[in-house]
């Protein structure tokens, strides 16, 4: 059981710092790419809220920048390097996490049966 706890407490960091790059791209696209930011929904982070932002739809608009930008690429993150690098933090951290907890899981069940 303890093995498990270690796990879920590792995936927590992991998907504290997938959380933290994830808004600092978002801050990246309202601070440089303001209109793109204003097209894509006025999208506020897990952490970071602009002003700006509505409850409703920035809330859908992160929920799906979230999973687009897991797939896609957009135009300005490919000609903006610093935004680059922070997307590949928030692919690497995230699938990290989805198959840590795929593990954590697996663990957790076979831990539960012995």
């Amino acid at each position: 059981m303890i093995i498990s706890f270690i796990i879920f407490i590792g995936l927590f960091i992991i998907f504290l710092l997938s959380f933290v790059n994830f808004d600092r791209l978002l801050k990246i696209e309202y601070e440089i790419y303001r209109e793109q930011w204003i097209t894509d929904g006025k999208p506020f982070g897990i952490f970071w809220r602009p002003s700006e932002s509505t409850t409703f739809l920035s809330l859908i608009a992160m929920w799906s920048l979230s999973l687009y930008w897991l797939f896609k690429t957009p135009e300005w993150i490919r000609n903006d390097v610093k935004a680059q690098k922070t997307l590949r933090k928030v692919r690497i951290f995230t699938l990290i996490g989805n198959v840590g907890i795929i593990v954590w899981f697996t663990i957790t069940i076979i831990t539960i049966n012995d």
